[in-house]
């Protein structure tokens, strides 16, 4: 497989943005919230940027907000969207294939309107064998770089058949595309296979975001799903080793900025100005621990 030249030059750096910046990823402040209020408390907390889900945005413009208007909110608190979350049956064929485009089309548009956008996460399960998979992501890759855009495979272990950094990994290589690689995240490391030899063998170039989130040693639900997006904890409140986490990282040479995702629904009781400075405080905290 061979990948357009055009477009890929600028791929895949965060334009500005470097290990020290935090983005606010979307659903540590739930699936819905008022836009400016979301926007609000990213930039008031100190982040440099932040993440959108797809459907919210589309849920916006269904209810009659603009890209226009999205972009005014943006540009008054001085902040972006970098992170897109998230584009699910990229192997689909058949009807679903065209259900699956029109998603991938709400994507583009989104970064193109509020970004330019970083990436874009792919999530599994992908249909056929491994290197059908991998055609289907170099297609996602091909359409992304049309529009400055990076697309990161997050493996979800019992959730998908990407369970692990290998199998994204293998995905991403078989791919070919200088604009695919994955999207790490530290509860399904954790939760997942929670090997480091395994994260060693990423090269550190292919890991394009690195999401991070704390958590009790062990589940509070039986359920992969409900557990993962109902019991994440702060960055520095919860048992995870997130110190040698990120020291693990930057022994790696992994120099992206990281992206704040705690789901919890004790924390989504509180407003949002107050949930964005929690997570922001402790994950600097964090980082300062882990650089000794």
């Amino acid at each position: 497989m061979t990948a357009p030249a055009a477009r890929l030059a600028a791929l895949p750096g965060y334009a500005n943005l470097g290990p020290d910046d935090l983005i606010l990823s979307h659903f540590s402040l739930g699936r819905a919230r008022p836009f400016e209020e979301r926007v609000a408390a990213a930039a008031g907390a100190g982040f440099a940027a932040m993440g959108l889900y797809v459907r919210e945005y589309q849920r916006l413009r269904t209810e009659g907000a603009t890209d226009a208007d999205l972009r005014a909110v943006l540009d008054t608190h001085g902040m972006r969207v970098v992170e897109i979350e998230a584009l699910r049956g990229w192997a689909a064929t058949g009807p679903e294939r065209e259900a699956y485009l029109a998603d991938e089309r709400a994507v583009f548009a989104m970064s193109d309107a509020l970004g330019p956008g970083h990436h874009v996460q792919v999530i599994g399960p992908y249909t056929g064998t491994l290197d059908d998979g991998a055609e289907a992501f170099a297609g996602v890759c091909d359409r992304a770089a049309e529009h400055g855009l990076c697309a990161a495979i997050e493996f979800l272990p019992e959730m998908s058949n990407i369970p692990d950094a290998d199998t994204a990994m293998d995905i991403v290589a078989r791919a070919g595309r200088a604009n695919g690689g994955i999207c790490l995240d530290t509860w399904h490391h954790v939760r997942g296979a929670n090997d480091d030899d395994m994260l060693r063998r990423v090269p550190p170039e292919r890991i394009f975001a690195v999401q991070i989130d704390d958590g009790p040693r062990r589940r509070v639900d039986a359920d992969y799903y409900t557990d993962c997006t109902r019991y994440r904890e702060v960055p520095g409140e919860g048992e995870f080793d997130l110190v040698g986490f990120l020291q693990l990282l930057a022994d790696m040479g992994v120099r992206v900025p990281l992206s704040v995702e705690v789901i919890s629904t004790a924390l989504l009781e509180q407003p949002a100005g107050e949930i964005a400075r929690r997570l922001y405080d402790g994950t600097r905290a964090l980082m300062a621990a882990a650089r000794g």
